[in-house]
């Protein structure tokens, strides 16, 4: 028996999507996505894509009504965003939006020390970019927090 645990060393996201060939298109060029695996169902739609993502595994699967997962567009938004770290996120970000993502929030300097953007993909799932600029301690990191969290209160007044 294979020991998958090395292959899959903690959570793998399955997205849910209503268009599975065109996620799967939009992977693999905003992100480089390599795909290793996929299975159709009887009527051509992907069961299971897996794919290969910055180091990290993804899979991908058409949206069955019979399954109780949703896709974004029916069920309306998203409940997650996942997170990518990358070297260079003005980069990331200008492929994603290149390759039909649409921008949630474009690149800034974080209180947390990245360089962070949102994009939501054209399935409607969410992906944060990073590129970390500053090596942070939990102090310095607090603090930091505590700083914008007032500035946040001061606005909303």
């Amino acid at each position: 028996m294979v020991d998958l645990t090395s292959e899959f060393p903690g959570p793998t996201p399955q997205l849910v999507v209503d268009d599975a060939e065109r996620a799967i298109l939009f992977y693999r060029t905003a992100f480089g996505a390599d795909e290793l695996v996929r299975n159709a169902g009887p009527d051509g739609r992907i069961m299971h894509c897996e794919l290969l993502v910055f180091g990290g595994r993804l899979i991908v699967c058409s949206d069955f009504e019979e399954d109780p997962a949703s896709s974004p567009a029916r069920l309306g938004g998203t409940t997650v965003r996942l997170h990518l770290y990358v070297s260079d996120v003005d980069a990331v970000y200008g492929r994603a939006i290149a390759a039909g993502a649409e921008s949630v929030a474009e690149p800034a300097d974080a209180f947390w020390g990245d360089r962070y953007a949102i994009v939501r993909d054209p399935c409607g799932h969410q992906w944060s970019l990073a590129t970390p600029n500053e090596d942070l301690s939990v102090s310095e990191l607090e603090e930091r927090a505590d700083a914008w969290s007032a500035e946040q209160r001061g606005r909303d007044s």
